[in-house]
Order: structure tokens, then sequence, then C-alpha cells
């Protein structure tokens, strides 16, 4: 019931949640941006890594009532200065071309973290940079002087970070102390599976062409080469006509049963093919970007087949501090809507029911994995996920009975994930061991 109560909060509109307070912009800005950023929307926003499309999906899907009300306030005042004030182009969004990425060894909230450590009349020395640098009482030409003359070298590569902050300039920083985010397969997916069946029969059908094509030719020269011993008596015309066309005819028989059903087959069978091959493309662009977000305290683990009869493999089973989410990747085009757990796709100007509903195999999914847990004696709620892959697909999603996260917005449903739950270190070492003896009897067995 509890988890239920919760997948509602989430997905009531924004009218629905109730806010604490009227809130000022200065204060919506100050609000912390989702949990594996940490840091405040006006910070990104300035930046260029905040736009109006991710304020709109903040407004509306995420979790935490303050980011939801922080995002409203801060659109709200962009639509009231828009008609007023030139809009300021984002980084994101600029056509020119970019200075080179900046790599000093220091991540920004390193940077904004460092004690300004040069002394003037201003009293400044000791207090955090980046705090200095919101409140303006360091200017660019003071970050420029610290740049040059600063005794402390992590005061000089501080200023430096900050300066390319301020001038929009991209910084590379350095790898999370925890590494990498650990991945881990169970061997081939699904969709590689099947394109591998596939590809066996077309070559079993391409076998059966060439024999009987083989035979057909052997066949033919035998009866090129091989005379009769007495001309046939009565070949009169109308019997060598009979004949020719019955020739013809059986040719054209053997045309259509050797060539062009086997072709039709084949063409098949390879459209198929390309279907699974679209669709491991689409798990790896996904793996990628988890890649790119998370760290070495989360572990991926793909292609995960559960003992037991049921059939069929989870695309994926992510493991962090928050929790664990069974994701059921999906990599359809077209034009598709969810209404809670119902999936449609238009068919012309027809909606039609998609008969395996991605929501119900990801919730699936996740009670057999749950269940599994439990019978190894942990206790642990999975989180079912609907990762849609195709971003030039449409897809609209109205109270969704299982959370739908977008390849293009998976940077902010990573951050959303955050709520201030934790799972207990000994259970997580726990799950991921299990998952880690999973993924590797598929590799033994081989």
């Amino acid at each position: 019931m509890s988890n239920a109560k919760s997948q509602m909060s989430r997905d009531m509109p924004i009218s629905a949640v109730p806010s604490q307070k009227p809130m000022s912009l200065e204060e919506a800005r100050a609000v912390m941006w989702l949990k594996n950023y940490g840091r405040p929307i006006g910070e990104l926003l300035d930046e260029g890594y905040i736009n109006k499309d991710r304020l709109e999906w903040a407004a509306k899907n995420a979790y935490d009532p303050k980011i939801k009300q922080a995002a409203t306030v801060i659109l709200a005042s962009m639509r009231q200065t828009s008609a007023s004030m030139p809009k300021k182009p984002l980084a994101s969004e600029t056509t020119a071309a970019q200075p080179p990425v900046l790599e000093v060894g220091m991540t920004i909230e390193q940077a904004r973290a460092t004690p300004w450590s040069i002394q003037d009349s201003r009293n400044l020395k000791g207090k955090p940079m980046g705090m200095l640098v919101d409140t303006k009482q360091l200017t660019l030409k003071d970050l420029g002087y610290a740049v040059e003359n600063a005794w402390d070298e992590r005061v000089r590569r501080a200023a430096s970070v900050l300066t390319a902050v301020r001038l929009n300039q991209a910084v590379k920083e350095p790898p999370s102390p925890a590494g990498p985010l650990k991945v881990l397969s169970g061997g081939r997916s699904f969709a590689e599976r099947r394109e591998y069946r596939l590809a066996q029969l077309q070559g079993v059908i391409g076998g059966i062409m060439l024999a009987v094509l083989a035979w057909g030719i052997k066949a033919l020269i035998t009866s090129l080469t091989t005379r009769p011993s007495q001309p046939p008596p009565n070949m009169t015309l109308p019997v060598i006509v009979v004949a020719i066309v019955g020739v013809i005819l059986i040719l054209l028989v053997e045309v259509l049963v050797f060539y062009y059903l086997p072709r039709l087959a084949f063409d098949k069978l390879q459209e198929r093919i390309d279907d699974y091959r679209k669709g491991q493309k689409g798990e790896e662009r996904v793996v990628e970007a988890m890649c790119q977000q998370l760290d070495g305290n989360w572990a991926l683990f793909r292609n995960v087949t559960l003992p037991g009869r049921n059939g069929g493999d989870i695309d994926a089973v992510l493991v962090g501090t928050p929790g664990v989410w069974a994701l059921e990747i999906k990599t359809f085009s077209g034009e598709y809507r969810n209404i809670g757990e119902q999936w449609e796709y238009r068919a012309g100007k027809r909606w039609k029911l998609y008969k395996k509903s991605p929501s119900r195999q990801a919730r699936d999914n996740a009670i057999r994995f749950a269940n599994f847990l439990r019978a190894g004696g942990i206790r642990q709620w999975i989180e079912p996920v609907v990762v849609w892959e195709n971003c030039a697909s449409l897809l609209s999603v109205n109270n969704p009975s299982v959370a739908v996260w977008t390849l293009d917005h998976l940077p902010e449903q990573l951050g959303n994930i955050w709520q201030g739950k934790t799972i207990p270190e000994s259970d997580r070492a726990r799950i991921i061991e299990k998952l880690t003896k999973l993924c590797q009897q598929p590799e033994e067995a081989e």
C-alpha cells in the first residue's frame, strides 16, 4: 500500500502537490537540483546545463515538491521576462565554435569549496570561493589575478575552474573516487539469441535452395546429354506445342517454389533480424548513458536470467544505495501512448492495443526478481521501470502504473530516484553477489 501511495504521489499534477509557502525567484534559484548533481538550480541554469525543457520536466515529474515549486517559479519568471529582454543563448544552444575543454584535475564543487587565500582590504580570506563568486564579491578580475599570482596552487586551479564556469567554458572534471559504473552481463541478450537463431534458419533455407539448384542443374545436364535410342513416334506439331507449354509451366512452378518463396522467407527473416539488432543497439545506448551519469557506487547487471521455468531474461537490473530497479528497455518506432498499465500504438487514424504491455513486463520481472531474492533470505522491494530508448518516436504517458524513463531525460530520472531512502549495505552487497553469480553462470556454461 505504501508503494502504491508513493507511485500516486509521483504522478500527481503540479496543482495537486501542496506547496510549503510562496517562493521567491532567488529562493527558487538556490534550491538544490537532483541528487546526483547536488548543486543549486540557478548555477546549473547559468552554466547552460539546465534549460527550459529540463525545467518543464522537473515542474511535472520531479519527486521532490520543492524542486517542482522552484522549477515552476523560474519558468514563470522566464515567461515574464522573455518579452522584454533578449534571450541569452545557453551553452547547449549556441552554434558557434566552443573553446577547448579545461582540464585542471579538480571538480567544480571542489573549486567552490576552496578557501580564498589572498588577503586584501575586503577581508575575504578563508571564505569559500564559490560563495564569494555567487555574491559577486569576487569578480572575473579577482579570479584572473588569482590564476596568475596566488601562492596556493589549489587556489590557482580553483580560480581557473570558476573563471571557466563564468565564461561558459566546458570543464572536464576528474572521475569519481568510486570509479566508473560497474557493468556485468549475463551473456547474450534475448535479442542477440533470437538474432542468432534466425540467422541459423536463414542458413538452413539457403542450404536447401543450393541443394535443389544443384539437383536441377544436374538433371538438366543429364537430359541434354542423354539421347533416346529411337525417336518417339507420331511427334506431330500439336503434341510438340503441348510438350513445350508443359515444360514452361513446370519451370515457372519451380521458379516460384524454389526462388520467390524462399526469397520471401529470407526477407521476412531479415526484417526480424534487423528489429532485434535495433533493440540490441538501443540497449547499448541506454547502458552508455547510465555509465555517463553513475559512478562506482552503483552496479548495472544486463541480461539477467533467473533460475526456474519462467523463461525470458531481465534487460537490466540497477543496484545502488537508494534501492534496486528492474529495467525493461524498449526501442519501438512509431507513435505510442501509455495510460495506466495499458499501451497503445497508432495505426493510421486509430489507436490499437499493444498486447505485450511493457509496464506489465517490467512489473512481472520485478516480482520474479523479488521472489528470487526472498528465497535467499533477502526481502527487498524491486522498483519496475520501462526505459523508452527511441527519442525519435512519439510517446505520451498518462498516470502510468509503472515509471517510464526516456533516454533524453535519463540524467534527470536517475537524479530523481534519490529520495533520502537507503538499503542496508549488507543487503546491497548480498544482492550484488547474487546477481554476479547469476551473470557468471552462462559464461561458465558456454
